[in-house]
């Protein structure tokens, strides 16, 4: 295993992270990639808003939904 994950890894982990908290070095790996990769930066931030999308439209944004919405 190297350092830095490939592409896919990052994927895999970027899905993972939303169901369950990654350990510090599966974290500190995928953030090693991120510096580097636009591509797997992108990818994240959209896999990220489209949960929190999801999570507001199932009714469970918590404090997301509440500093998100209109004031």
């Amino acid at each position: 295993m190297s350092i830095k994950p490939t592409c896919k890894e990052v994927h895999r982990l970027a899905s993972e992270g939303l169901d369950r908290e990654l350990s510090m070095v599966e974290r500190a790996r995928m953030q090693v990639h991120l510096l580097t990769c636009q591509a797997c930066r992108n990818f994240t931030e959209q896999t990220q808003l489209l949960h929190k999308a999801m999570q507001r439209l199932s009714g469970r944004g918590g404090e997301d939904q509440d500093k998100d919405g209109p004031q």
